[in-house]
């Protein structure tokens, strides 16, 4: 009886857990199911802000997170990350209000789905890297077989480029490698970073043609990497990957490249809605960001002679305590970066892409598409950066790498880049390197030539350059306050040498090292931005010529207000004074040049809130070149406030002038009468 008595106690005490079991996961499945039914107006009333059941968790304002934070400056009040409602202004700060504008660059943009024969050619040769120094070769014998068309046999070999000789001023010789034959899944051991493969077609006469031609960038691992200063007890050092195209506003790479756009959302990077430039083109703009200084410093020092110059770009700050480092820039004919009088004669960096892009680029599709081999020299770029990070993701890196050939005028579509952008990005964060890597994408200015610069949102437009920031994840773990100073400063004016302090401040931190550095030459109120940025910030604080600032409403006149004529001949009677003066080759001499038309006319209030800046667009003839100058009226006085900017594309009508900086005023006409 006992016997019976217990199994009968044991099947009673299972069956109850059983039921008690089902009916938890019952009343957990009707609680879940109820929190869908629930209508979202039913409120959790409470005297702090209302919450909705059965709705994601409501946003939270900076403020809030860091509310145990003091502020430590009056003009430290928007601290949101992200709006609901797009305001109407790019900067709305005591010091700076810029106006939201957007140029309509949807016009300009290609079909893709429908042009899809815009390519540089299809590859039958494929190199995947295979180690530090070797890759393998892929051949796809029947697309191979389309190259080599009416020729029955043929062979391929790969060579390397693996010296360059300077010949004459910055356009250097290449010297290869002899060409090695090669199979199918071969292995090839790296002798340089560039592999030029070369497939030959012979007839039945043994003639022979170069059938199929493509280029390939690797990162060959150096030897013996300069060890870490023994001295730094960090255990994490962060890396830096800058990618920037030229050209790009803010407003155009939105437009024109929503997929990239939409992973830096959503993948929570930072986007620097006041990143502001301080000078015309390129090259300062650029210079401020790796250097720290003005253009003004920059030429004395390193005007002719670039490779003195090497310990003042940020790089070399990052490779004294052992980082690798890596600079590539496409379109090589343009007169950007370091080109003519700025040009390097000897490699800046440990991995140096000029090389490559000296084997040929080659524009296709009406100048759209700037190929190099059978990718495009975009493409090749993202390969040779991502391949690099790769590569070194166990060390410490420094890369900057320069797209030109996607963005840099209005024939150029960065709708092209957009896909490939995105892929690069996907794949770079399969490597793992945004643990503890910093990647900025950037530009230099918007687009400053073209039609498009007719229109008033242009002004802004063309000032205002796209800066996006992943900042790593172990940096967001370890660096709250920093973290926090970034999130603010997406909202403030900001400029190139907040972001060479900035990259600065990278290095310090990957040292362990509490030394302050000083501000930068060119700016001596920029600072990192991990540090907040003063809401009364001013373009004077930033160190932004008031040429360039944008801090500010333009209002509209109608082209024939008489004030605003007053400012057009102001400018008009300067370009002619110019011309005059313009040195120019022999028996060649800049032709008289007088208004045709206004294009627009706006001003804007200066700080005093009594004098007027004036903003005009007008074309000159002969030759329709258009221009934008800017005019203070002070009471009855006007002062020209330089330089005058070119806004229409350059046509190599003033090729005559001496000096290249003459040539955007200068309409060339030969001298018959010399002999």
């Amino acid at each position: 009886m006992r016997k019976t008595d217990k199994r009968k106690m044991r099947q009673i005490k299972i069956s109850v857990g059983i039921v008690t079991i089902i009916s938890c996961i019952a009343t957990l499945i009707y609680l879940y199911r109820l929190s869908f039914v629930l209508k979202p107006q039913h409120h959790v009333q409470s005297s702090s802000p209302k919450y909705q059941i059965g709705t994601p968790l409501r946003h939270m304002s900076l403020n809030e997170v860091y509310k145990d934070i003091a502020r430590s400056e009056p003009g430290d009040y928007i601290l949101e990350l992200e709006d609901d409602h797009p305001p109407e202004t790019m900067v709305n700060t005591p010091g700076c209000k810029i106006p939201l504008t957007m140029v309509n660059y949807k016009k300009n943009i290609i079909d893709l789905d429908k042009n899809k024969n815009i390519t540089c050619g299809r590859r039958a040769v494929f190199l995947r890297k295979a180690g530090d120094d070797r890759v393998k070769v892929y051949v796809k014998s029947v697309i191979l077989e389309k190259y080599a068309n009416n020729y029955k046999k043929f062979d391929c070999c790969y060579q390397f480029i693996i010296d360059s000789v300077q010949y004459p001023h910055d356009r250097p010789m290449l010297k290869y490698s002899n060409c090695t034959k090669f199979k199918d899944d071969e292995i090839i051991t790296l002798q340089s970073d560039f592999i030029h493969i070369q497939c030959t077609g012979y007839d039945d006469n043994n003639k022979t043609k170069i059938i199929y031609s493509d280029m390939y960038a690797f990162s060959k691992k150096i030897d013996g990497i300069k060890p870490r200063n023994n001295k730094i007890k960090c255990k994490i050092q962060y890396n830096v990957l800058m990618l920037g195209m030229d050209s790009m506003s803010l407003p155009r790479a939105v437009q024109t490249m929503p997929r990239t756009v939409a992973f830096f959302k959503n993948d929570n990077w930072l986007g620097f809605r006041g990143y502001h430039k301080i000078a015309d083109n390129t090259f300062p703009n650029i210079m401020a960001a790796l250097t720290g200084k003005n253009i003004s410093d920059i030429t004395k020092r390193c005007y002719g002679s670039m490779d003195e110059c090497k310990s003042l770009l940020i790089w070399n700050y990052f490779k004294e305590i052992g980082y690798v480092t890596a600079y590539g820039e496409d379109y090589l004919q343009l007169p950007d970066t370091f080109t003519k009088e700025f040009a390097f004669k000897e490699p800046p960096t440990d991995h140096y892409m000029r090389p490559f892009f000296l084997k040929g680029e080659t524009k296709r599709h009406n100048n759209s598409l700037l190929c190099s081999g059978k990718a495009s020299a975009g493409q090749q770029i993202l390969d040779y950066a991502l391949d690099f990070a790769n590569t070194y993701k166990k060390d410490s890196f420094f890369g900057f790498f320069w797209l030109n050939s996607f963005s840099h005028d209005v024939k150029s579509h960065p709708e092209i880049a957009d896909k490939i952008v995105e892929n690069f990005l996907n794949q770079l964060a399969y490597t793992g390197v945004l643990m503890n890597t910093f990647v900025i994408f950037l530009s230099d200015h918007g687009l400053r030539f073209g039609e498009l610069r007719f229109t008033m949102e242009s002004y802004f437009d063309d000032r205002m350059p796209m800066n996006f920031m992943w900042v790593p994840l172990f940096f967001k773990g370890k660096q709250p306050y920093e973290l926090r100073a970034l999130s603010i400063n997406q909202f403030r004016l900001m400029t190139p040498y907040d972001m060479f302090s900035t990259l600065v401040d990278i290095r310090r931190i990957s040292e362990c090292s509490d030394i302050s550095h000083r501000a930068p030459d060119g700016c001596h109120n920029c600072h990192s931005i991990f540090k907040v940025i003063n809401g009364t910030r001013t373009c004077l604080d930033a160190s932004i010529d008031e040429k360039w600032c944008s801090c500010h409403k333009l209002y509209p006149l109608p082209n024939q207000d008489t004030i605003g004529m007053k400012s057009v001949e102001l400018a008009v009677t300067h370009i002619k004074n110019m011309v005059n003066t313009i040195e120019t080759q022999r028996c060649w001499g800049c032709m008289s040049l007088s208004l045709k038309s206004i294009i627009r006319l706006h001003f804007y209030y200066a700080k005093d809130k009594v004098s007027l800046f004036y903003v005009v667009a007008f074309n000159m003839t002969p030759g329709n070149v258009a221009y934008e100058a800017t005019v203070l009226r002070k009471g009855e006085q006007e002062t020209l406030i330089e330089p005058i900017s070119v806004i229409t594309n350059y046509r190599g009508l003033g090729k005559c002038a001496l000096n290249r900086r003459d040539r955007k005023f200068c309409i060339c006409q030969k001298n018959e009468s010399c002999l």
